[in-house]
């Protein structure tokens, strides 16, 4: 990639591509850092402008500055460059919601292909509980709800 895209806090790259950022330990969600970043192939989604916003029902969580991550990864961004990325629990729920809005059951956000850890999944499950709160829309929660059932309360080795 030549340029990363601006970001900010409300502006933030989201999706899978957040998904390819890792954490501080270097953990990733997904594996395909350099096919994203990069190669020059791909162009990051940036939430609020590329997507739909999701700032007005989950505020500023999970939107972390990945600057030093991405250039201990290869990026090519000047020392003083911030961008704004999503954490990978934030990046799911951006694309359910997403989904959601369409009026789309988000069957392509499988949970325990993008989180390993049991504690990530119950953070998840706690900000998806906390998001049923806040819609008002009766298919979108219906639809929050048949893909909780099916990708977080189910038995990823069944």
């Amino acid at each position: 990639m030549d340029k990363f895209p601006t970001t900010s806090e409300q502006n933030y790259i989201t999706g899978r591509a957040a998904l390819n950022v890792p954490n501080e330990d270097f953990s990733f969600a997904d594996w395909h850092f350099d096919e994203m970043f990069l190669s020059g192939r791909r162009s990051p989604r940036v939430a609020g402008i590329d997507t739909e916003s999701t700032f007005e029902l989950l505020g500023n969580y999970g939107i972390r500055e990945c600057g030093e991550v991405l250039r201990r990864c290869g990026a090519s961004l000047p020392n003083d460059e911030k961008v704004y990325v999503a954490s990978h629990i934030r990046a799911i729920l951006d694309m359910v919601i997403f989904s959601i809005m369409k009026q789309r059951l988000p069957e392509h956000v499988t949970v325990h292909d993008m989180l390993d850890a049991p504690e990530d999944v119950a953070e998840l499950q706690t900000k998806v509980n906390h998001l049923k709160q806040k819609l008002t829309d009766p298919i979108g929660l219906s639809l929050l709800n048949q893909w909780e059932e099916k990708y977080i309360h189910c038995d990823p080795y069944a």
